[in-house]
């Protein structure tokens, strides 16, 4: 097979698998409902958790784990392709992830899929991640400021030990992707929030408000 009909192949399947909305069907299948509707609106296993049911969690996790983090770089390097293509389609799989076709480009927030892709191309990266996140969560159940942080730590510790540059690329990746999601978000609707602290709230806590609870409380089209 050509070299790059292989390299569209792993692209093609890192989008396209990263695409598949776990949880929402989960939502749909279970209780017919449309995730990105209630709760925090976020398609992920959080908010399957908190608007589903919780013994839900761990399919979708292993889901999102397993098959769309780990899968594409796998999936490529089965293909016979370079660290740097690996690592390109496990990219593409987290931001269809965050971005899927499937759901008109409303999607989750990638955390999992993306430790999947750190889980073959990037233990060493994953391990610190994961200490930071958890770490962080005990002492101020802030989880997605220490998830932020731990990103941010990535492409400077990669460039510390050395790591190959393809490796570097993915940490920055992955912590492009997860801020511009953040800032998106899958719904604009207003809160009432001045648009530079609506700002900091998405970057820092992953939501329109600071308040947690209410925010899982309300539905995704801001009414309480």
């Amino acid at each position: 097979m050509d070299d790059s009909l292989k390299i569209a192949l792993a692209l093609s399947f890192g989008y396209l698998i990263g695409s598949v909305p776990a949880a929402y069907l989960v939502g749909r299948l279970v209780r017919g409902i449309d995730i990105r509707r209630v709760g925090s609106g976020n398609v992920g296993a959080s908010n399957v958790w908190n608007t589903v049911g919780k013994r839900w969690l761990f399919p979708i996790g292993a889901f999102d784990l397993f098959v769309q983090g780990m899968g594409p770089p796998l999936f490529a390097r089965a293909l016979g392709l370079g660290i740097e293509w690996q690592a390109a389609a496990g990219i593409l799989a987290v931001a269809g992830h965050n971005w899927p076709v499937f759901l008109r480009f409303e999607g989750g927030r990638g955390v999992t899929p993306a430790a999947g892709v750190m889980l073959v191309l990037a233990r060493l990266e994953l391990a610190v991640f994961i200490l930071v996140g958890v770490a962080g969560w005990r002492l101020t159940k802030a989880a997605p400021v220490w998830v932020l942080v731990g990103f941010v730590l990535l492409v400077p510790l990669s460039l510390y030990w050395e790591r190959p540059g393809a490796v570097v690329l993915l940490m920055g990746g992955l912590l492009l992707v997860t801020v511009v999601k953040r800032l998106t978000s899958n719904r604009l609707r207003g809160t009432g929030v001045p648009a530079r602290q609506l700002i900091v709230n998405r970057l820092l806590f992953d939501r329109d408000i600071a308040d947690r609870d209410a925010w899982v409380r309300r539905d995704a089209a801001g009414r309480e």
